[in-house]
């Protein structure tokens, strides 16, 4: 818990946008930040949006123990003034309730494009939360509210974004999966289409072999019948010489 403090109407305004839940703002009187009751509810009600406790020195109010009866003495406060009501208004809302026909207050009507550009001036400092205030015609409980309720929607188109890139990449990555796959099928096809030639070319290269190992051998074969026709007329013709000799 971080505990800040605010000298003036001004500081407590420039704090509500740091705020975070469980940190405290420490005032030195509720007269610092609130010229009126209804500021200093205004006040209380932005710092209960947050999740923020309040220390008032002068009033002895601590949110944080049993000084926060204080606080909670106010909120009885706004309750009281809520009762102020007409009866005849108050008995027709309650019975509007009932019946589920209420829908509280009409959202005040806000110009989205001048909203965001006095935000963003607020935003980087170049001008207060008061001053953004005024331009906007909007209370700190409707401003900061209105601030919210913009981050939220952020927050939730950023999830929608985020959920979408996710389901694109996830899907991405099944087409590559199956890209692959089919790749993989491709070369395995391909590489059982070069064994099946390289087998036949293997089996050519067989059989030009075989046949050039028949055609020596033939040859060796034949060489061999001419020389041995040679020797067989050679003895032949002396046969045949001797013959002649003796007779």
């Amino acid at each position: 818990m971080t505990i800040y403090t605010a000298a003036d109407r001004q500081a407590f305004e420039a704090l509500l946008g740091a705020l975070q839940e469980g940190d405290c703002v420490q005032l030195g009187a509720f007269s610092a930040v609130a010229a009126s009751s209804a500021e200093l509810f205004e006040a209380a009600a932005a710092l209960e949006e947050r999740g923020a406790a309040l220390i008032s020195l002068r009033e002895g109010v601590d949110t944080r123990g049993p000084g926060g009866e204080s606080f909670f003495a106010l909120c009885r406060s706004l309750r009281e003034l809520d009762r102020s009501r007409p009866p005849r208004r108050r008995e027709g809302v309650e019975r509007a309730k009932e019946e589920g026909r209420y829908k509280g207050r009409k959202p005040i009507a806000v110009d989205e494009g001048l909203f965001d550009s006095v935000v963003s001036l607020w935003q980087s400092g170049q001008i207060t939360a008061r001053d953004a205030m005024a331009r906007l015609d909007l209370k700190p409980n409707t401003f900061y509210r209105r601030i919210k309720e913009r981050e939220e929607m952020e927050m939730k188109d950023y999830k929608k974004v985020e959920h979408e890139l996710r389901a694109e990449i996830k899907e991405a990555a099944k087409q590559s999966r199956r890209d692959l796959d089919e790749l993989k099928k491709q070369v395995r096809a391909e590489a059982k289409e070069v064994k099946k030639a390289a087998d036949e070319k293997l089996e050519l290269h067989d059989v030009e072999r075989e046949m050039r190992h028949d055609r020596i051998r033939a040859e060796a074969e034949h060489h061999d019948a001419v020389r041995q026709m040679k020797k067989d007329v050679a003895a032949e013709a002396r046969e045949l010489k001797k013959l002649m000799e003796e007779g």
